[in-house]
């Protein structure tokens, strides 16, 4: 009788042993990330401000037929001071003449300052987490892209025609950083997009299990 009950009760012990490790579905669950888009939101925000004053800043120098001689001389005086050939306030002015003769100034006006309205417009809504605002801050930055890095390729093709030196070479510089700063904001705004915790924010949920096991 005793053996028969031992028996019994090691074989209820052993149906009460678990497969494997047991864990609350709430821990396998990917949770909705609304902080996520809103910070990007707000690097985009930012973005957009400093966009904004490039295009500002080159729709002035397209529309100026002349710049001052003391402008010009103040620029110069930081160049020169590094050696080598000198530049003068006619080879500035000619290079600016080059430039805005280009339509360099004006095309990178434009695309960067429409990429700046695009922006402005999405990053608010992707804030709010409507979807539509990363889907406008995609396109503004695209289109800031392909205009800032053309519009910047023909002011440097203009500054190797016209100028020498270090100054040459800052508008070479200055057409890659174009780029890299835009691809940035592309790259900013397409992240909500694929990040499945951002994703449930924008398109609604609260969770989604990875794994649902039970046997």
């Amino acid at each position: 009788m005793s053996e028969e009950l031992g028996i019994s009760i090691m074989m209820g012990k052993e149906d009460s042993i678990p497969e494997g490790p047991q864990y609350p579905s709430d821990i396998l669950a990917v949770r909705a990330d609304k902080k996520g888009p809103q910070s990007v939101a707000i690097l985009l925000i930012i973005g957009a401000i400093l966009i904004a004053g490039q295009a500002y800043g080159d729709w002035q120098l397209n529309s100026a037929q002349d710049l001052s001689d003391s402008e010009v001389e103040e620029s110069l005086v930081t160049l020169n001071s590094q050696g080598g050939e000198k530049l003068s306030v006619e080879d500035y002015q000619e290079f600016h003449d080059a430039g805005r003769d280009s339509g360099g100034y004006l095309l990178r006006a434009s695309g960067l300052g429409l990429a700046a309205v695009l922006i402005f417009i999405g990053a608010p809504l992707l804030f709010k987490l409507n979807p539509l605002g990363a889907k406008l801050s995609i396109a503004g930055a695209s289109i800031g892209f392909l205009g800032g890095v053309a519009g910047s390729y023909q002011l440097n093709q203009a500054a190797m025609e016209t100028l020498h030196g270090p100054l040459s070479f800052a508008y070479e510089l200055m057409m890659y950083l174009c780029g890299v700063c835009m691809a940035t904001c592309i790259a900013l705004a397409v992240m909500p997009l694929f990040n499945v915790a951002a994703r449930m924010a924008l398109y609604g949920g609260d969770k989604v299990a990875l794994i649902q096991e039970q046997e």
